[in-house]
């Protein structure tokens, strides 16, 4: 049953503004989940985060994350992401930029980097060691129930 995404497929979904969750842990092992902004450039994730807030903080503490990526109309698509965390300190610009022009276009792209970076930024590099993608246009709703009997059936890389 082919509900998964190919690379291409889901490159070509993730060239869309979705706007990410990203999961973190807090001290006591909670999850910590939050909408973020989220590029992906073939074998990367990039965002960028406020230097020192709770996101910050707690991949500090432990580097795995988790994405999830989706629309919210029917057909469904998503896609979810289990990796690790490079925190990046330096010139942040360019990366805030290209999310900038992702989320908000090339008109406001100037604008909305100034405002972010008016706060120090940390870029977050995240590596993927498993994504799971799923495209429910490719199957009858009643495939995509038997297919998540399996997470197995979801699996990208």
């Amino acid at each position: 049953m082919g509900v998964t995404m190919t690379r291409d497929e889901m490159k070509a979904f993730l060239d869309e503004p979705w706007i990410a969750s990203i999961a973190t842990l807090t001290k006591t092992g909670h999850p910590h989940v939050t909408p973020i902004w989220s590029d992906y450039d073939g074998e990367h994730f990039w965002s960028s985060l406020v230097d020192g807030n709770p996101k910050t903080r707690a991949l500090e503490r432990d580097n795995r994350v988790s994405l999830c990526f989706g629309n919210d109309n029917m057909p469904y698509k998503a896609v979810l992401v289990h990796g690790t965390v490079e925190l990046i300190r330096g010139d942040a610009r360019p990366i805030v930029h290209r999310l900038a022009r992702k989320y908000v276009g090339e008109e406001q792209a100037e604008w909305a980097t100034d405002a972010l970076m008016s706060s120090p930024q940390v870029i977050v590099k995240v590596t993927p060691q498993r994504i799971y993608t799923w495209d429910q246009s490719k199957v009858t709703f009643a495939e995509a129930v038997e297919a998540e009997k399996s997470g197995a059936a979801f699996r990208t890389l």
